[in-house]
């Protein structure tokens, strides 16, 4: 199906504690580039995203318009805005400054995001509403209690690891904000479920995991050199 213009919010706020680094999350090298121009430029390359915003620590939003100057418009970068105190509400500010009718989420922790799997979520949150990329658990999971003790074991078939980018039709995710207050919510498609909203798996490849530790990153760079050989 012909996807209609979409526009990206890039959640690029984060501290990044656990990766040992003085930089924010997103601002840390992974190959000699900040981690966050991985994702921008893959999502940049895709015709139907329109525009992206970039939502930045706020005491690095100026720093990295001036860095990247002219490209901002190369990169479809339409704004770079500061995060807020919780990534929700970072993606409620970059939500706000995106017009598109199809929204795609996305973390900048996720660098090896592919244009295939951007363009399958985009086409099911076109069609169905909301949609998240995600693979399927390959171990056994246990729901353990307060003190770790374990409650249950769910059938592992219909266990998924949810991933980004998440997409939704614009006013999906705007009446799901609306709808959820201040609650906290771990991702963007738990807020559309509160809302009484149905979304769709897309499944992804484990490839595409979040970088967190220093383990991750070395493990994100390898990925990369070997594609590109």
């Amino acid at each position: 199906m012909k996807i209609p213009s979409a526009g990206v919010i890039l959640a690029a706020a984060g501290e990044g504690r656990r990766l040992g680094s003085r930089l924010p999350k997103a601002l840390v090298p992974l190959a000699g580039t900040p981690l966050f121009l991985h994702s921008l430029r893959t999502f940049a390359g895709l015709p139907f995203v329109r525009e992206i915003a970039v939502v930045l620590p706020p005491e690095w939003v100026t720093r990295i318009r001036k860095q990247l100057g002219r490209r901002l418009e190369a990169l479809k970068v339409t704004t770079l805005v500061p995060g807020g105190a919780r990534r929700q509400d970072s993606v409620q500010i970059g939500l706000d400054a995106i017009q598109s009718p199809i929204v795609l989420v996305h973390d900048a922790a996720r660098p090896l995001v592919t244009r295939e799997a951007i363009t399958r979520v985009a086409e099911a949150a076109a069609r169905h509403g909301a949609a998240v990329l995600a693979h399927s658990a390959v171990d056994t999971i246990k729901i353990a209690d307060a003190r770790g003790r374990v409650v249950s074991t769910p059938d592992r078939s219909r266990v998924w690891h949810a991933q980004t980018p998440q997409g939704f039709r614009r006013i999906v995710l705007l009446n799901a904000y609306r709808m959820n207050g201040r609650r906290e919510a771990t991702d963007d498609v738990q807020l559309v479920e509160r809302a009484g909203g149905s979304v769709r798996i897309v499944p992804g490849p484990p490839s595409n995991f979040k970088v967190t530790t220093s383990e991750d990153l070395s493990r994100a760079g390898g990925l990369l050199d070997r594609s590109r050989r």
